[in-house]
């Protein structure tokens, strides 16, 4: 995401930045949603099988699929949180390299 700019020098593509931390974060607030036809369609097949061992394992399968995207999507808030800091670090580098090199 650092490219050179057009003097020579390297800049931070703050759009292509921007627009991984906002897919980040909409497949984050979307991982919940996406779930919801398996878990109607999972607790119609546990009902069905009331009284069998598949309406435990069904009702197990999807507690178990509830805690990976739980995990997932704190995942995905990590990975976008932690673009915002490598975009803030890569503008506060680039700033102090600059008055650094600044002709006094």
């Amino acid at each position: 995401m650092s490219t050179p700019a057009g003097d020579g020098q390297f800049s931070v593509n703050t759009q292509a930045t921007g627009n991984a931390q906002s897919a980040l974060n909409g497949m984050a607030l979307d991982s919940k949603t996406i779930g919801a036809t398996a878990d109607e369609s999972t607790n119609a097949a546990a009902a069905a099988h009331k009284g069998w061992e598949t309406a435990g394992a069904l009702r197990a399968a999807l507690a178990e699929w509830h805690e990976q995207v739980d995990q997932l999507t704190a995942r995905l808030h990590q990975n976008s949180a932690a673009m915002q800091q490598t975009t803030l670090n890569y503008h506060t580098t680039n700033q102090s390299i600059a008055d650094a090199l600044k002709v006094k």
